[in-house]
């Protein structure tokens, strides 16, 4: 048996000593192949959102660092053992950067399962993932998220899991299944403000500009504007060198709003190494507010990580202006301006009561919730056109447009 770890801690979170989890694995009276991947090795780049790896070279991340290796060595092990450190109440920005760049071992075309759409496997098989995560200043709250999102993670990645835990002086095994997500818990707290002082919205998509983040931003700002507001600055997640800076403003601006796509059932690891920045403030005159957008259509992809935003707004102890989550956004940059014109027109709604009232939009908030899973007439329309090839199609042209078709089921990291 091939055992892969993968210790993404920093050298002040080690709990779990490497040596104790080679002692739980020889306690079942095998010596298996090990092999260690530290965090002295360099870091891995942040996932910028390219598809590369879906639609140029299919199966390897385009960002040249040390995930040629480190993904090689997952795909090809028995049983992966990550180790993570957490940050302000979940798994830190390097961790979570590790779990975007996973998605290369998966096609771009889309199954359905329990009503959610899912990736196609690129591999016969996956390694089995034990976790482990730093619990040191973590509430059980805090730790019931991690573990529902580490879960609902390798369900996505068609993984069997179960957690390492701590006990004594021995390391041992715990189940973890993918289980029913968090209800809200601070969503009874969002009331009507006058809002006053300066205005930040966050763009946390690593395509800056061309992304659909912006897109959405703008419209926000448009509807802010019809609120007679004015005093707004953007700020783009992915300019890493400025985050430490915008990280010690933080307790001086009044209302922040971060707008970022879905990656992996959580924030991309460019936003999470922000959050993992910020300190308490404990000022209930800063606000925090969120919209989540993806492109499965289906908003329960984003019910893991609603508990864990509002969380950090307790930790911090800022005021939550509440989340909106709108699934089926992936394309709006390619649609012609007629398709877009009801989202643009609530995205602009958004901006009028965020600018009027400080908070997020509830009404859309309840309208877009309703899509929570695909309905049973969905799910059967789309596996009809699925026999035509054309919820493939978009998949497709771009692989030819790129020379890459022949390849779209290539295993690049397959060893056997």
């Amino acid at each position: 048996m091939k055992i892969t770890v993968f210790d993404f801690r920093r050298a002040d979170q080690r709990e779990l000593q490497t040596d104790e989890i080679m002692a739980l694995y020889r306690t079942n009276g095998s010596e298996p192949e090990m092999n260690i991947h530290s965090a002295k090795e360099p870091a891995l780049k942040d996932c910028i959102g390219c598809w590369s790896c879906w639609w140029k070279t299919p199966g390897k991340c385009a960002l040249k660092d040390q995930g040629e290796n480190i993904y090689e060595d997952y795909i090809n092990s028995d049983e992966a053992v990550v180790l993570f450190s957490t940050k302000n109440g979940f798994i830190d920005g390097r961790g979570k950067t590790f779990l975007d760049r996973m998605i290369q071992h998966y096609m771009p075309y889309i199954v359905i399962r329990n009503g959610e759409c899912g990736h196609v496997c690129r591999y016969e098989k996956y390694p089995l993932i034990s976790f482990y995560f730093e619990k040191d200043g973590l509430t059980e709250d805090e730790m019931t998220v991690i573990r529902k999102y580490l879960a609902r993670t390798a369900y996505h990645f068609q993984s069997k899991c179960r957690e390492i835990l701590k006990n004594g002086a021995k390391a041992e095994f715990a189940d973890m299944c993918a289980s029913p997500v968090q209800n809200e818990m601070l969503a009874d707290t969002v009331s009507p403000r006058k809002p006053e002082g300066k205005w930040i919205i966050y763009n946390g998509s690593p395509r800056r500009k061309q992304s659909n983040s912006m897109l959405i931003i703008e419209q926000i700002v448009k509807g802010m504007g019809l609120s007679e507001i004015s005093n707004i600055e953007i700020r783009n997640l992915n300019q890493i060198e400025k985050q430490e800076e915008w990280a010690k403003e933080f307790e001086n601006i009044d209302n922040q709003l971060f707008v970022f796509p879905l990656y992996v059932h959580a924030m991309p690891g460019c936003v999470m190494n922000f959050f993992e920045k910020l300190a308490p403030v404990n000022k209930d005159k800063v606000h925090m507010a969120f919209l989540i957008q993806s492109g499965f259509p289906e908003t329960s992809q984003s019910y893991y990580l609603r508990p864990y935003l509002e969380l950090l707004t307790k930790r911090l102890g800022v005021s939550f202006d509440g989340i909106i989550i709108k699934g089926g956004v992936e394309g709006i940059h390619i649609k012609p301006e007629k398709a877009n014109r009801k989202f643009f027109g609530q995205m602009q709604e958004v901006g009028i009561v965020y600018g009027k009232d400080g908070i997020m939009d509830t009404r859309l908030k309840k309208e877009y919730e309703k899509e929570e899973y695909l309905s049973k007439g969905v799910q059967i329309l789309y596996r009809l056109f699925s026999f035509t090839g054309l919820t493939n199609f978009y998949w497709n042209y771009n692989l030819k447009q790129n020379g890459a078709y022949q390849s779209r089921f290539d295993r690049p990291y397959s060893k056997q």
